[in-house]
C-alpha cells in the first residue's frame, strides 16, 4: 500500500546537515530557515547539556467583547524577520450557528466576519523583532476568542520565534533523538537554545 501523496521514490532525495553548536549559550540561535517543503527532520542532542528547539512563531491571544476581537496580547516577539510576518484569526465559533459552544482551536470554525490585523514591526530587515499585533477589524459573531497564529511571510526564510530560558520549547535530553517524518512535517524556520556554550548538536533533513 502506497501512502497518499507520496512519490514512491520516483526521484532522487537529498539530505541536508544542518549539524552545528550552540554559539552563545543563552541566546537562541537559527537553525534551520523556512523550507518549501521538508519530509524529514532528525535532531540528536549530542551534547551533556538540555536544549531546546522551537519551530515558528507561538502564537499571541486575543480578547473579545461582545462576540468582537478588542485586544491582541504578543507572546512572542520573534526575531531575524525581513518582512512583517502574517497574522490570522482562527476558530472561535459563531453566533450564528445554535447549539456549537465554539472552540479556540484553528482547525475548529470561526464566524463568517473574522477578525484582521497585522503586526508592528521594529528594527531593520533581516533583524527586525514584532512590536505589537494591530487589530485591523475586529470581526463579530465569536463565541469564544479565537487563536491568534503569528506566522512567518512566504518570502522570509528567517522569521522564527525568540525562544528563551523560561520558554521551554521542545526539550531535548543530553543524548537524546527527536525525529519527525511520516505524512507530514513542520517547515517553519526553526531555532535552537541551550544555556551552555559550544553545546554540539546533528540535525538533518530531507526535502
Amino acid at each position: 500500500m502506497q501512502l497518499v501523496g507520496s512519490r514512491s521514490q520516483q526521484q532522487q532525495d537529498d539530505m541536508y546537515d544542518f549539524s552545528g553548536s550552540v554559539t552563545t549559550g543563552g541566546t537562541a540561535q537559527l537553525l534551520l530557515p523556512q523550507a518549501k517543503s521538508r519530509s524529514l527532520f532528525i535532531f540528536v542532542n549530542t551534547s551533556a547539556n538540555v536544549m531546546s528547539i522551537q519551530f515558528g512563531i507561538r502564537p499571541s491571544t486575543s480578547a473579545l467583547t461582545s462576540g468582537v476581537v478588542t485586544s491582541v496580547t504578543l507572546v512572542d516577539a520573534g526575531q531575524l524577520f525581513w518582512l512583517p510576518p502574517l497574522v490570522e484569526f482562527l476558530g472561535g465559533g459563531n453566533v450564528g450557528a445554535p447549539g456549537f459552544a465554539g472552540a479556540t482551536a484553528p482547525d475548529w470554525p470561526g464566524p463568517t466576519n473574522p477578525a484582521n490585523g497585522h503586526a508592528v514591526m521594529s528594527g531593520s530587515a533581516g533583524a527586525q523583532t514584532i512590536s505589537s499585533i494591530s487589530i485591523d477589524s475586529g470581526g463579530s459573531g465569536y463565541l469564544v476568542a479565537p487563536y491568534v497564529l503569528v506566522k512567518a511571510a512566504p518570502g522570509d526564510p528567517t522569521g522564527v520565534g525568540a525562544l528563551t530560558a523560561t520558554t521551554v520549547g521542545l526539550q531535548i535530553a543530553a543524548g537524546a533523538t527527536l525525529q519527525l517524518n511520516g505524512t507530514c512535517c513542520p517547515t517553519s524556520a526553526a531555532v535552537v537554545f541551550c544555556g551552555t556554550p559550544a553545546s554540539t548538536f546533528t540535525c538533518k533533513t530531507m526535502p
